[in-house]
């Protein structure tokens, strides 16, 4: 194989029907593309939609590109077909599959590898789903290099590497950092059926407490519904939120709500938790969310217990240290950027796949 070639693929990510990138991947893509230019040959395989978004990398569209708001009976076999393509088109190099699903995965388990080296981002391992562990397990075994996205995670997969979503950069974050938080809470992002609103909208109306909502709604009515029983304390805007105005926006904060489904997040990790550690805002979320993520913050075990607390209340500064210790000790970005580059050479050398053990299925 060509050693010193990466071919990075995001088989998941597309734009919406305004043009703009829904979720995260965009972001981790560039931030991970950063960490290997210096070091390999980088190419990035994505759906059409997104190839404007890729910063700096030589950049290659899905001859059957997903397309925003197709049926997942048809986003499933897309989405086999473009990592068919990916792997035979670049049969000499190492594929990095850096958004990944279960449908990834068993793609992965069944598929035949060619000349390939493959590295996988994990963000979970399904221990509570015996099919899906089992297919999980398979794929793994096809996998040369294994970035998680969680110590907890690093700690059932002896031999898989800690990467974060994102990295903490100093000259990045520390210019919109301020000690004067406004008295609010923001909840940034998609706002999709994973994230439970209607709960939200309901426990900040009953506190009283400033709540500004804004990011691309996957519904218009949910938008239209939210609108319609928030009090006056809550603003709600539907609209895509630039890097620029999204950081700033974290920042001047004192709170970043977090309002993951429980059920669907709890052993998932968070890039917007990680970004709220980033810019010193205390996140809220559900108290196993934060636990998992390992960031100090506000915890409940539902949303209408928000009600009860005095948010105005909670000194800030009594975060900060933690979060600074945090931050030095899981996620600098030198550090995690030669944590990337160190197992990929290793794993275009190596001669073995992974093949770890794993915990019971429970």
């Amino acid at each position: 194989m060509t050693q010193n070639k990466v071919v990075m693929v995001d088989f998941w990510s597309t734009a919406d029907n305004n043009g703009k990138p829904v979720g995260h991947g965009v972001k981790v893509g560039n931030e991970y593309y950063a960490y290997l230019k210096d070091a390999f040959e980088v190419k990035h395989f994505v759906n059409k939609s997104i190839v404007p978004f890729i910063k700096n990398c030589e950049v290659q569209a899905f001859r059957d590109s997903l397309e925003c708001g197709m049926s997942k009976g048809k986003r499933v076999l897309k989405n086999f077909r473009c990592l068919r393509e990916a792997f035979r088109s670049e049969n000499n190099s190492l594929i990095w599959i850096y958004l990944q699903d279960i449908y990834g995965l068993l793609y992965l388990a069944f598929s035949q590898k060619y000349g390939n080296k493959v590295a996988v981002t994990i963000y979970d391992i399904y221990s509570g789903n015996k099919l899906k562990h089992w297919i999980l397990k398979r794929a793994l075994k096809k996998s040369d290099v294994v970035f998680v996205t969680n110590p907890k995670l690093s700690e059932k997969l002896a031999g898989s590497f800690f990467v974060p979503d994102y990295a903490y950069d100093g000259l990045f974050y520390e210019k919109y950092l301020t000690t004067e938080k406004k008295e609010q809470a923001v909840c940034l992002g998609t706002m999709n059926e994973k994230k439970l609103l209607r709960e939200s909208v309901e426990a900040f109306t009953k506190s009283g407490y400033p709540l500004y909502i804004a990011g691309q709604f996957t519904s218009a009515e949910t938008f239209q519904y939210l609108n319609s029983i928030k009090g006056n304390n809550i603003i709600i805007e539907n609209r895509f939120i630039e890097n620029e105005e999204y950081y700033k926006l974290m920042a001047e904060s004192k709170y970043c709500l977090v309002p993951y489904d429980v059920e669907f997040y709890k052993n998932r990790t968070s890039g917007v938790i990680q970004e709220s550690l980033f810019c010193r805002t205390i996140p809220i979320s559900h108290k196993e969310i934060l636990d998992f993520a390992n960031v100090d913050g506000i915890g409940y075990e539902r949303l209408d217990d928000l009600k009860e607390l005095d948010l105005e209340k909670i000194d800030i500064n009594d975060f900060r240290p933690k979060y600074n210790d945090e931050i030095n000790a899981v996620y600098q970005y030198d550090v995690v950027k030669k944590t990337v580059v160190s197992a990929i050479k290793n794993a275009t050398i190596g001669a073995t796949s992974f093949d770890r053990i794993f915990p019971p299925v429970t």
